[in-house]
């Protein structure tokens, strides 16, 4: 179980323009500012905006409407440059030998449906990729760092949780490994992935996708 952004592609997402763009949405609701930073990922943000409008006494129908209108946008930034998405380096040489061993290779992330598939098409890589469950609320299923989402694409590849690997980038992808049971490898893919992987806790910490290929032993 592969993470995408930053793990295999070299993300073209503005994830800043993202977070600019959240924060002067949940200061149009009216949510305290002073309990969010910028520098956070957009998951804890949109994590607490979602609890702190229901502690304000927001009706289930305006919150899903508030959540509903983040994925519009996020999804409108997630594919304003992904004609340029490449594939991370040692991705589709890792890939291949897997699938060449017969081993079932699935996707989670928290991009949207059409962004991973055009995102895995464009970089070469959707090839190699038997399932995907990535952020689509008309699922019903809570996006990682929730362990539904890993149990679900578990299900999907058709492969017992004990039996299963993820590789991700950020602590959202270690939590979610955690949390289900997966073993789990962290791949830093900058200074700001390893300090977030270093500090869930993470003691299986990667330099790149060759290194990896070299611990997997293929």
């Amino acid at each position: 179980m592969f993470d995408l952004d930053g793990t295999l592609i070299i993300s073209t997402i503005d994830f800043m323009k993202f977070r600019t763009k959240l924060m002067e949405f949940m200061n149009q609701k009216g949510a305290n500012m002073d309990s969010y930073d910028i520098r956070e990922l957009t998951v804890t943000m949109i994590s607490k905006f979602e609890k702190e409008m229901r502690n304000k006494g927001a009706s289930e129908e305006a919150v899903e409407s508030y959540l509903d209108e983040i994925d519009v946008f996020l999804n409108e930034i997630e594919l304003e440059n992904i004609r340029m998405t490449r594939a991370a380096p040692g991705a589709e040489e890792l890939l291949r030998v897997l699938r060449d061993r017969g081993v079932k290779i699935g996707i989670l992330t928290r991009g949207s449906p059409e962004y991973s598939e055009r995102a895995l098409k464009i970089s070469g890589l959707r090839k190699y990729i038997d399932e995907i469950v990535a952020r689509d609320r008309s699922s019903g299923i809570a996006p990682k760092p929730n362990k539904e989402s890993a149990i679900e694409l578990a299900r999907k590849l058709g492969v017992g949780l004990e039996e299963a690997v993820m590789v991700g980038d950020y602590s959202i992808d270690f939590i979610c490994a955690t949390d289900s049971g997966i073993r789990f490898y962290g791949i830093s893919s900058d200074e700001e992935s390893e300090k977030s992987l270093v500090e869930c806790g993470c003691n299986e910490i990667i330099d790149d996708l060759y290194r990896l290929r070299e611990k997997f032993g293929l």
